[in-house]
């Protein structure tokens, strides 16, 4: 409790003054839901008898320990905080008292001193937990969880059931749980990649539950009225995900040279700096339109004008408005797979709809265009029974290539165009970024803020990045900011990509901080240039001995890019390395590793 501040605090000699209101609010505004239940009771007590306050602060405690919703969220893109944010508005605007704590920042021995949790997690990649939860997860499984017959809690589980594995880390904290003795207000809900309807619903059944077990739980307060705060200034525009603003088309560059197979493009973007602020670490979102010649593909598929009123998701629109803002084109749910094997006979649709891993390669350069005219090529199902089935859109996060403290009102990203489908169609958002727009055009954006993917913040610490194709990104905007900062530190890059000649992205920005010392190590792996493929894995083991100096020295570790291989390979090299120079078992070393993310010193983004 912060009873030190509020005791420093220079009252003036009127007590409603701004100056008394602001140095209050200001308070008020450091203090945690738990803290502030406290603080009531406690002033309370002051203006009683002696035998009055001890009571009062006696009860005070122990409500703000029963009688407080804490509201966990685990994200890998920031969905789950959403959500978990979204919560704690409405239980506040319900009178109950909230805390909303990251995963990261959580630790299972606090649970015992919790009574109503609200989980909200996501599943990344093939069933494994967001970066931000993984100690949790390891602490909540292991053989030294405490019981939890006290706790009452509810799970949002939050995934994308393209994967085998949908939802599975909701899944299993929800069992686990229930394991370890706690009472489960409502049953687990799964939602899929279009989670919003879902996740409101299991908000409005939630909180009449909270709101009679919360109440009943709080102690009278003996009618405390409080204290009246000052009329609170207008608020900024909110920008998020929800409300979103436009930025400028400044520059659209090829930064890959002919005859690359990939075909990256440098973006920057002109954004109201009183709007939109970031730090290096956090991503874009972008909210794009689909193609107008796939959705005329599509309504040529249907047999339809294009005019014809349709309702999707709660959207009233002609159907070819909805096909343009609202509705996911650009990929195969496999929910859809199934809906469409239950109706169409044929083998190879039903192999999709039973395999998963054949389900993946399909997908993979294919649209929902190219599923309808596979499968579905007589419209026997018709745009009516297919839209329930369909996904809405969804904004796609690219890891910001530049430093606010350098570039005020602008933003970069390096976006790789997707490989086009057979009917030469690409991404959402890269066919938008890459292709569509021009300078000048407009773009919706917001930014999903990274919590943990950032410098440290002690400007002398070293830097280890390793960052293959756009994933080096992100690494771009750490050196923009530690140039302008002129931090000490050293900073090591590891960098990969095809070729030397046309996939060296930003080769003049890193060669002009190698020679200014800015940059300390430069190594780079480019695959195809030799026999013997080459990755930035290869390369770190080749420089084992100085990657576990720096380690031993307070370094950074920093990973950006592929979630499936690179990053498997790259944290396997890491304990390795760890194992080798650190004279440590397989075990030990992971141990070790785990220790660095608990640090905050090992720290992905990745995709």
């Amino acid at each position: 409790m912060k009873l030190d501040t509020l005791a420093r605090l220079q009252w003036p000699d009127s007590p409603n003054t701004e100056q008394h209101w602001q140095q209050l609010n200001q308070l008020l505004s450091q203090l945690s839901a738990a803290e502030k239940l406290w603080l009531a009771g406690f002033l309370a007590g002051q203006a009683q008898s002696p035998e009055q306050a001890t009571t009062t602060n006696q009860v005070a405690d122990q409500a703000s320990e029963q009688a407080v919703l804490t509201i966990l969220y685990g994200t890998q893109t920031g969905n789950s905080e959403g959500v978990a944010r979204d919560l704690q508005s409405q239980a506040a605007n319900a009178g109950l008292a909230t805390e909303v704590l990251s995963l990261a920042d959580f630790s299972v021995k606090q649970l015992p001193k919790k009574s109503h949790v609200a989980l909200i997690i996501s599943t990344h990649g093939e069933g494994e937990a967001p970066d931000d939860a993984e100690i949790f997860h390891e602490q909540l499984f292991a053989k030294k969880a405490p019981s939890l017959a006290h706790l009452h809690y509810s799970v949002l589980a939050l995934g994308d059931s393209s994967y085998e594995l949908f939802c599975h880390t909701g899944k299993e904290f929800d069992e686990r749980l229930h394991e370890l003795g706690a009472k489960r207000l409502l049953p687990r809900v799964d939602c899929d990649v279009d989670y919003e309807s879902l996740a409101q619903q299991w908000q409005q059944d939630l909180l009449p539950v909270l709101e009679e077990a919360l109440m009943s739980a709080a102690p009278a307060q003996n009618n405390i009225t409080p204290l009246p705060l000052a009329p609170a200034k207008a608020p900024m525009t909110r920008v998020d995900k929800h409300h979103p603003v436009a930025a400028e088309v400044l520059a659209i560059q090829a930064i890959t040279g002919r005859g690359s197979g990939k075909n990256t493009q440098h973006i920057e973007l002109g954004i109201d700096p009183t709007l939109i602020q970031y730090q290096p670490g956090d991503s874009l979102g972008i909210w794009a339109h689909n193609d107008a010649a796939v959705v005329d593909a599509l309504l040529h598929h249907w047999q339809l004008q294009g005019d014809e009123p349709h309702t999707f998701k709660e959207q009233h629109k002609t159907i070819r408005a909805l096909l343009t803002e609202h509705i996911e084109i650009t990929q195969i749910s496999k929910p859809l797979v199934q809906f469409m094997a239950q109706h169409i006979n044929d083998p190879a649709l039903q192999t999709l709809a039973q395999s998963h891993q054949q389900f993946l390669e399909y997908c993979e350069g294919r649209q929902l265009l190219d599923l309808l005219h596979q499968f579905d090529a007589e419209n026997q199902l018709g745009v009516e029974r297919l839209l329930p089935e369909l996904k809405a859109i969804t904004p796609r996060l690219y890891s910001i290539a530049s430093a606010q403290s350098v570039l005020d009102d602008e933003v970069h990203l390096t976006v790789n165009l997707d490989s086009a489908t057979a009917h030469g169609h690409h991404g959402l958002a890269s066919g938008l970024l890459c292709q569509r727009l021009a300078v000048d055009d407009r773009v919706s954006v917001y930014v999903e803020p990274n919590k943990h993917f950032k410098l440290p913040d002690d400007p002398k610490a070293p830097v280890i990045m390793i960052g293959p194709g756009t994933g080096v990104a992100p690494f771009r905007a750490f050196m923009q900011q530690r140039q302008a900062q002129s931090a000490p530190g050293d900073n090591w890059l590891f960098f990969g990509n095809p070729h030397f000649a046309t996939d060296f992205l930003y080769q003049t920005e890193w060669l002009k901080w190698l020679n200014d010392g800015t940059l300390t190590r430069l190594n780079v792996a480019f695959s195809r240039d030799q026999a013997d493929k080459v990755y930035v894995q290869d390369k770190l083991r080749a420089h084992a001995e100085a990657v576990w100096q720096w380690l031993q020295q307070g370094a950074h570790l920093y990973v950006c890019g592929d979630a499936n291989r690179m990053a498997k390979d790259v944290e396997q090299t890491l304990l390795d390395i760890i194992s080798q120079h650190g004279d440590m078992s397989q075990a030990e070393a992971s141990a070790h590793l785990q220790g660095l993310k608990r640090q905050q010193r090992y720290q992905k983004d990745v995709y």
